[in-house]
């Protein structure tokens, strides 16, 4: 399947890092890396992008999700 790209790249800066997610499937290989992966947020944002990959949503319902787990550990 095609990269789903979001009109806005999610930013994420940690530290000296930044790193700039443009797609859900961008996200997930973030997601999948992430420390705290038990948090409500973590999940539904995992399910989302996972549902855009499939063809189930728009990839916006993923950015949002993925931006809140952004700032909640970023």
């Amino acid at each position: 399947m095609l990269a789903n790209h979001w009109k806005e790249p999610v930013v994420i800066r940690d530290g000296k890092i930044q790193i700039s997610l443009a797609t859900p499937e961008q996200a997930i290989n973030w997601l999948a890396h992430e420390r705290d992966q038990n948090s409500g947020k973590w999940r539904k944002a995992w399910q989302t992008c996972r549902a855009v990959h499939e063809g189930k949503l728009p990839a916006e319902e993923a950015r949002s999700a993925v931006l809140l787990v952004a700032q909640s550990t970023h």
